[in-house]
């Protein structure tokens, strides 16, 4: 872990990616997606390895595309149903994992002001030069609380805060007697949408090994049933003057090239869409042209693909409240209460530990 100054008292830490016991680090992750069986399954890249500066500024293009709902949605659950959720979790600190440009998360912290709670905010991206620009944003905004920049993976970052910052971080928080020394975690987004079944049980069980029992866990996800409003909200930038999902799905491959000199040819694969709606999944695919062989010498790997062949790039889950309120329940964390947007039926829960 290394720890520096950018601009003080902005603290800016880098960590290396955790090996979460499950599909290891996100590297082995990347080794076991690339070299799993086609006729078993479909080859993936986890989908962290899309969010470079270059495919997180990408992401924030297609975030305003008029038929791309859930930010919008979001923004709206936040707006109108900030200062409730505040007013149960009573934070002295917000902790954004998957920060982005944490433009959302500035409605937590004007809520928090509001209850007079903003006091620290550590976010967490794993695309350092957004999340550094953010944190300079909102120590600009807040010049009274404690801002703190993480870069790397939040499984890293929630085993960062539990064991070696735990310390400094109650100490910053700690209450005034009006009870505000929790911390409120926030995974907005739909991120946990993003996550593989092992991968969402790890970051679950991690979240719960790190709450005390006045902290409290935030997850935005997207409710959303119709199926012409999904495809169309998914499908939207793949085409066009600047088709920015296409341009985000081929900057994956890029970012591989880049990190480890691999030869993905993008010019040799489509990116394309599909909507499981039995299984409630959008996913994003890559799809062969042609028979290649593609070698990442930074892993020390060599991949066939045949003409036709898909890579998934991006796995996004929906969710009914049952089924949310009972995967968090079962790693010990009770839903004190829920929001759900309208229009759209984009869900806010808000979730504590069980004493």
């Amino acid at each position: 872990m290394t720890e520096s100054r950018v601009s003080a008292p902005v603290t800016e830490v880098a960590l290396p990616w955790a090996a979460d016991g499950l599909s290891g680090t996100p590297e082995e992750g990347l080794r076991a997606g690339l070299t799993a069986p086609a006729p078993v399954r479909h080859r993936r890249i986890p989908s962290l390895f899309g969010y470079d500066e270059t495919g997180s500024h990408l992401f924030e293009e297609i975030t305003r595309l008029p038929e791309y709902y859930p930010p919008r949605a979001e923004r709206r659950l936040l707006t109108e149903h900030g200062d409730d959720l505040v007013g149960l979790a009573h934070p002295a600190e917000l902790v954004d994992l998957g920060a982005g440009s944490a433009l959302k998360s500035e409605i937590l912290l004007a809520a928090m002001d509001r209850h007079g709670l903003a006091r620290a905010y550590t976010g967490v991206d794993v695309s350092p030069e957004p999340m550094r620009q953010a944190a300079g944003r909102i120590r600009r905004r807040w010049p009274g609380a404690r801002v703190t920049a993480v870069h790397g993976d939040f499984l890293a970052a929630l085993e960062w805060l539990d064991r070696a910052e735990r310390v400094v971080h109650s100490a910053a928080t700690r209450g005034d007697g009006n009870g505000s020394d929790g911390r409120l975690l926030a995974l907005l987004g739909n991120t946990l949408g993003n996550l593989s079944e092992p991968e969402q049980t790890r970051f679950l069980r991690a979240v719960r090994a790190g709450c005390a029992p006045n902290d409290h866990l935030l997850i935005c996800v997207d409710l959303n049933e119709p199926v012409e409003v999904v495809r169309r909200a998914y499908a939207a930038g793949y085409t066009g003057p600047r088709p920015v999902r296409r341009m985000f799905a081929l900057n994956t491959l890029l970012h591989l090239n880049r990190r480890y000199g691999a030869d993905f040819d993008a010019d040799a694969f489509e990116p394309e869409l599909t909507y499981d709606v039995a299984r409630r999944e959008v996913r994003g695919g890559l799809r062969s042209l042609r028979r290649q062989r593609v070698t990442l010498p930074g892993l020390g790997l060599a991949v066939d693909l045949d003409a036709g062949e898909l890579l998934l790039h991006d796995v996004i889950r929906k969710f009914t409240v049952d089924d949310l309120v009972r995967a968090v329940g079962e790693h010990g964390m009770r839903c004190r209460r829920h929001w759900v947007e309208e229009e759209f039926g984009y869900g806010a829960f808000l979730f504590q530990p069980d004493c």
